[in-house]
């Protein structure tokens, strides 16, 4: 067996399986956000698009 093989299913060595064993392996997945966070999202950027449509149509129509 090589000393770089790839496709080894054990681990390199003793740090390494520690390693892994303690900190895991990060999911690709990804999480949700909770409900509350989103809602509050929603609002601030919500409220910047619509006081950016106000400024711009009362720059157009009140000059």
């Amino acid at each position: 067996m090589s000393k770089y093989d790839s496709d080894r299913p054990t681990p390199f060595n003793d740090a390494t399986e520690q390693k892994q064993k303690t900190e895991g392996y990060p999911s690709g997945g990804g999480g949700r956000m909770p409900l509350l966070i989103k809602l509050i999202g929603y609002f601030i950027f919500g409220g910047i698009f619509l006081m950016l449509i106000i400024t711009v149509c009362a720059a157009v129509f009140l000059e």
